[in-house]
């Protein structure tokens, strides 16, 4: 695995002087990029002056407004890009938006999130900018631009040499990849690592009838509904799952997607189909405090980066259901008794069943690993982290004949 050049073991102090980061996500709704950025601006806002740039702006949802309070009481101001869908024209508008933002506010660091943060930035480096503006990117996935690949190309042009931490070792082998498939250079090591995603260790909660017999086993999917994260296979998995068990099962899907529809149909429609009594709903705020309530969070996903939802499940001490993929199998041991082959209904099916039998068990599985998770995967040392890369690529900035930013050709 690449490491960056020293692993602070001391948190940054607060600088007179602050170096001006802006952050570049896809919204301010449900997602892991969006998530990575507000907890590094929150564990580091007294050490660098923050802003956001949200091509879709603040979702009127009700994870997307607690992002902005969050925000807000930091005094970290947030400006949305464009309304307009990307393939009518909101790429170009974000795009020249983003361009006078960076010549307005001239940041030391402009640090984008995911794919279409990544897309609105290299139009913009059509726009004139300051010279000396460093930019730098977090690979949160490990398959991108899987249905553009003519715009990912262009991504990868523009983009260069910039600085590019992934959240995981094969987020990052992927980026390297893809970076071959266009016939680009692989990014050299000397800007290129990995910071493992973090999260804040969340309270102990849980139901006063956690450890009841009687009552029905509780079960969650929270994520974005799309096809990357399996949630069209839930149906399938759900029906044959409740065949193999006689247990009673309350399912809550919360979310926001493409595949809505089709979940809020199925769900509509399931009795004939399954006993479980299944519930769906909008994306929940401050997840981490209540996942403590369920006996088990699903994750049927066809590829991930480093999944935050699953670190969060695993720091409070909650089973998880996971695809044996790149993103979710380097967070259990190997050994891990509830994993299921991507995109096998049946598999699938037969964990979630030995899950429901026994979720006391599975319960102690989750317990007795939650320790190393939460010393691995604590925000605190992936802030740390972020906060020397930044000084790294500010730093590198000054010296003279520094690499300025190369996507612009400097």
């Amino acid at each position: 695995m690449t490491q960056f050049p020293v692993r602070p073991s001391e948190p940054p102090r607060p600088r007179a002087v602050k170096s001006r980061i802006l952050h570049v996500v896809t919204h301010l709704d449900l997602g892991g990029g969006e998530q990575v950025a507000l907890s590094i601006i929150e564990q580091l806002h007294q050490v660098y002056d923050f802003t956001v740039f949200a091509v879709y702006g603040v979702r009127d949802t009700e994870v997307g407004r607690d992002m902005k309070r969050r925000l807000d009481q930091l005094g970290v101001p947030v400006v949305s890009g464009t309304r307009i869908d990307i393939k009518r024209g909101g790429m170009l508008q974000a795009s020249f938006r983003l361009a006078r933002l960076i010549q307005w506010l001239r940041p030391d660091v402009v640090h984008l999130h995911t794919d279409i943060p990544e897309g609105v930035h290299a139009f913009s480096t059509l726009f004139p900018r300051p010279r000396w503006v460093q930019t730098m990117r977090t690979v949160h996935n490990t398959s991108m631009w899987p249905k553009w690949r003519w715009v990912g190309k262009f991504v990868e042009e523009r983009s260069g040499q910039m600085w590019a931490p992934a959240c995981s070792a094969a987020s990052l082998e992927a980026l390297q990849v893809m970076r071959e498939d266009y016939g680009l250079p692989r990014i050299d090591d000397a800007h290129c690592g990995v910071i493992l995603n973090g999260v804040a260790v969340p309270p102990p909660a849980a139901p006063a009838d956690l450890h009841d017999p009687k009552r029905p086993v509780r079960l969650l999917f929270a994520g974005r509904m799309e096809p990357q994260k399996g949630v069209d296979l839930l149906p399938a998995i759900v029906e044959r799952a409740s065949q193999l068990t006689y247990r009673a099962v309350e399912l809550d899907v919360h979310g926001s997607g493409s595949l809505w529809p089709q979940l809020l149909d199925w769900v509509k429609g399931r009795a004939p189909t399954t006993p479980w009594n299944v519930r769906i709903g909008p994306p929940m705020a401050g997840l981490s405090s209540r996942l403590g309530h369920y006996d088990a969070v699903l994750m049927p996903s066809r590829f991930e980066g480093l999944a935050l939802t699953a670190i969060e499940t695993l720091i409070s001490g909650v089973p998880l259901v996971p695809s044996r993929i790149n993103g979710l199998q380097e967070l259990l041991p190997d050994d891990y008794p509830l994993f299921a082959r991507s995109e096998d209904i049946e598999d699938y099916a037969q964990a979630l069943a030995r899950l429901v039998e026994a979720p006391e068990r599975y319960r102690r599985v989750a317990q007795a690993i939650q320790p190393e998770i939460a010393a691995k995967y604590g925000v605190e040392r992936m802030a740390r982290e972020y906060a020397r890369v930044y000084d790294l690529v500010c730093r590198e900035a000054a010296q003279p004949g520094g690499r300025f930013e190369r996507i612009i050709g400097a």
